[in-house]
């Protein structure tokens, strides 16, 4: 019988196929690094961005007899307040990992110390891009109704727009053996604290699942998967304000378009009726904006399905004077108003959003950047040893926060198939 690799497999030195380690997940979270490329307002107490809401109402016309003028009134004006949200990761390595897997020899692709502080960075960046384009509430993503079961059903893709389940899956904001409370609006653990998540399964979009390590009971449209957070029981994680909570219509950095006075204080438009792309939402968005600003707009963001809806849209009223040369499928390539259209892996499939970026704002602290806890303590380590174990820890901190100067320049909708 001749030798075979098979038979030879226990004789062998191993070896890796490849130096490089091959991710298996989308990393470019790039609508937060749009958000971070503009210029950061720095943080006190609290941030405020003065808002001048409106016209004075002195304005008088008179004819040639003359008469008494309107009392002057003052021009109406108002502070939004922004306060920071601080997104951590802990890191761990034990001594063993670094010892062993240093990156230096056959034993590693990469050094441990390095994998985990390169995915620390990322998957930190991943949340706060999960926080930026939904709705600053939150959640994670919204159970259907099951129960008392294990496999809790998630919002299918079909039902998808105010709420998402299946989307979140695709984007890997819920993952197995990731942490998370399940509860209500109000008592985000009311049904789960800190439950280590089994399995997900996505394969069907009809009927997306999370596999939860013990049985319980969810009713749809009030329970909700969350991060567990130390104020759990009162309140959901305070996160990032969200496109989807700045075109709206509710309270935002304490102003509340319900308030007398503060009517200015909101979105262009949040349509949430809208299901079939055509070119009359984005004509009917940028008007909105148009209205209020005279301008368009500057950004258009998307998912990847929108942009093909659109690109489909406008590659169908193509007329060829021939059948030579002809070339489909870059749907980077058409643009809106002299806009490129902008999908990001992370927008939910459900929408589009005519921006006007330069009224958003950065608000940071001290540290403006992912900076470890070791560098703020002055210890000169990246890691530090952790008394009484073999281990070395570490954590990530991220202060930010994501203001508005003007709402109603901001405009969106949120149902689309």
């Amino acid at each position: 019988m001749p030798q075979t690799a098979v038979s030879m497999a226990s004789a062998l030195k191993e070896a890796w196929t490849s130096n490089r380690m091959q991710k298996q997940f989308e990393d470019k979270n790039a609508p937060l690094g749009r958000i971070e490329a503009i210029k950061g307002v720095m943080i006190g107490k609290q941030a405020q961005t003065p808002v001048w809401g409106g016209r004075s109402g002195a304005y008088t016309s008179v004819g040639a007899g003359g008469g008494d003028l309107n009392p002057a009134l003052q021009q109406p004006v108002a502070q939004a307040l922004w306060t920071l949200v601080y997104s951590w990761f802990q890191i761990a390595l034990d001594a063993s990992a670094l010892a062993q897997a240093s990156g230096q020899s056959l034993q590693s692709v990469v050094g441990a110390k390095d994998l985990e502080i390169e995915g620390a960075i990322e998957n930190t960046k991943h949340q706060m891009t999960r926080q930026l384009v939904t709705n600053g509430d939150g959640i994670v993503a919204a159970a259907g109704s099951a129960g008392p079961a294990t496999v809790i059903p998630l919002t299918a893709a079909a039902a998808e727009g105010t709420a998402y389940g299946y989307s979140a899956l695709v984007r890997g904001w819920l993952f197995p053996n990731m942490p998370v409370d399940v509860g209500t609006t109000g008592d985000s653990d009311a049904l789960a604290s800190g439950a280590v998540i089994a399995a997900v399964d996505y394969s069907n979009p009809a009927a997306p699942t999370v596999t939860m390590p013990a049985a319980i009971t969810t009713v749809a449209g009030t329970h909700f998967f969350y991060i567990p957070n130390p104020n759990s029981a009162t309140a959901p994680n305070p996160e990032l304000n969200g496109l989807r909570q700045i075109i709206g219509s509710g309270a935002l950095g304490g102003l509340n378009p319900a308030t007398a006075g503060q009517e200015f204080w909101r979105g262009a438009f949040r349509d949430t009726t809208t299901t079939t792309f055509s070119l009359d939402l984005p004509l009917n968005l940028q008007r909105y904006v148009l209205q209020n600003s005279n301008q368009p707009g500057s950004s258009v963001w998307t998912s990847y399905r929108q942009q093909a809806n659109f690109y489909a849209l406008l590659q169908n009223q193509v007329q060829f004077s021939g059948d030579q040369n002809l070339a489909a499928g870059n749907v980077s390539g058409p643009k809106w108003n002299g806009m490129t259209v902008d999908a990001f892996a992370d927008v939910l499939d459900t929408d589009w959003y005519q921006l006007t970026l330069p009224d958003l704002v950065r608000v940071t602290g001290g540290i403006s950047k992912p900076t470890w806890a070791s560098d703020i303590e002055g210890g000169g380590q990246s890691i530090s040893w952790k008394q009484g174990s073999t281990q070395f820890v570490d954590g990530l901190v991220y202060p930010l926060q994501v203001g508005v100067q003007r709402r109603n320049t901001q405009a969106g909708a949120l149902a689309l198939k």
